[in-house]
């Protein structure tokens, strides 16, 4: 399991866990002190996440803000990117 940590500058502190099988994501649990509203939309995204390539990362979850109705309080979309891209190379 890798896992890393991002405190967004000025922001929030994010926290990701996720495993690598041949270049696929799996088990991608996400945390932190941020805030989204809906609260449930994390699981979305984590469930959006698993089974990506590597390479569909900042796509998959750029793509999940733009389609989904969901309010970030100190932290971006680039924000999640970063904290799994992070994890990636732990």
């Amino acid at each position: 399991m890798k896992n890393a940590e991002y405190k967004v500058p000025g922001g929030k502190l994010l926290a990701a866990e996720l495993d690598v099988e041949k270049d696929t994501l799996v088990h991608v649990k996400i945390s932190g002190d941020f805030f989204m509203h809906p609260e449930p939309a994390i699981i979305d995204l984590e469930a959006v996440l698993n089974g990506i390539t590597v390479g569909e990362i900042s796509e998959t979850v750029h793509r999940f803000f733009k389609e989904n109705e969901v309010s970030l309080f100190g932290v971006s979309p680039g924000d999640f990117v970063t904290v799994l891209e992070l994890c990636l190379s732990s």
